[in-house]
């Protein structure tokens, strides 16, 4: 049993962003729900196969919704109580460690479906919420100056009403390269390539930064190096999506710069 909060309660018109609204119940409720978890484990994190299944079910008996108003110049919603919402998810992660190449190898795999209800502009709507995501990572273990981690996580959301069907997918890359030359000189490179499925304009963006460092004297001098967005990208831009709609939001980005760093401890 969950207590409402202080913005479920009030009873008046919030701003709670740019040209929207929201208000409280008026009234004091309590939300009864149900919550099923089973966790199973293969080996253990040290052994060369570890494998990790995460399951969570949630039955909410009732819920807070919304009851929106959405115009061209402002929205309003208003939290209203509704019955029988459901929620589930499964998450897993294996590990296998290839001594051959002396590298680890984990895959991720994870579903989640969430079905609600809500109105907008007095329609009552049934709606159904997926995503799904999967991905890999490979780590190098080396005893020698070079050693690598790279990977790759694909991402699919879904919602669905009686009204629309709206999806997307994207995807993440990233390639980090590690060099331990000696005992005073390291170097790292990070690479990341970020992929937005329903993006028009421009639906990929590359970064690149780099690190260097060098020991002056261990534990006591240190100067280092640090290359931020080497391919100088200005902008940043992401996509989501809900069940009233799709929004993309821009973001404006440090040019691309160097950084001379000098540590003293004492």
């Amino acid at each position: 049993t969950t207590n409402s909060t202080i913005s479920d309660v009030y009873n008046g018109f919030i701003l709670t962003d740019f040209r929207s609204f929201e208000k409280g119940t008026g009234g004091l409720n309590q939300l009864d729900e149900s919550t099923w978890v089973l966790n199973y484990e293969l080996g253990k994190w040290s052994d060369r196969f570890f494998a990790n299944t995460f399951f969570i079910y949630t039955k909410n008996i009732d819920f807070f919704s919304s009851n929106s108003v959405l115009t061209e110049k402002y929205s309003l919603s208003e939290k209203v109580l509704f019955q029988d919402r459901e929620y589930f998810s499964v998450n897993s992660n294996i590990e296998r460690y290839f001594k051959i190449i002396r590298s680890n190898l984990k895959i991720s795999l994870s579903f989640a479906q969430s079905n609600y209800k809500n109105k907008v502009n007095g329609l009552l709507r049934e709606i159904d919420s997926k995503n799904y995501s999967y991905g890999f990572e490979i780590r190098s273990g080396f005893k020698g100056f070079f050693n690598y981690h790279f990977g790759s996580k694909w991402t699919r959301n879904e919602i669905t009403t009686k009204e629309f069907n709206n999806s997307f997918i994207n995807n993440v890359t990233f390639v980090d390269l590690m060099f331990s030359i000696n005992n005073f000189y390291n170097f790292q490179i990070n690479g990341e390539r970020y992929y937005f499925g329903n993006l028009v304009s421009k639906n990929s963006y590359l970064f690149l930064d780099i690190d260097a460092s060098y020991s002056i004297k261990p534990n006591k001098i240190s100067l280092s190096l640090e290359g931020r967005n080497l391919f100088n990208t200005q902008t940043f831009q992401n996509f989501v999506i809900s069940d009233i709609g799709t929004s993309t939001t821009t973001y404006r980005l440090l040019p691309r710069f160097a950084l001379l760093k000098l540590k003293y401890r004492f």
